[in-house]
């Protein structure tokens, strides 16, 4: 079950390195694109979400240590 929750956690957190690394290389379109929103305001929804995959793998890498 460890080794399991390790590999899931450095999935996820390669998975939101990506998202974001895509986003912002501009190969991968915001999720709500408009012409009336600012860039920025944009690319708010896609990065938030490379960032909560973020924060669920280091939650899977560091939430099952006993101490």
């Amino acid at each position: 079950m460890r080794a399991a929750r390790v590999f899931a956690g450095l999935l996820c957190i390669l998975a939101s390195v990506a998202v974001i690394a895509l986003l912002g290389f501009g190969t991968m379109d915001p999720a709500a694109p408009s012409a009336s929103t600012p860039a920025m305001v944009a690319l708010l929804p896609s990065s938030a979400l490379g960032l909560s995959v973020f924060a669920l793998g280091l939650w899977l890498l560091f939430a099952g240590r006993k101490r």
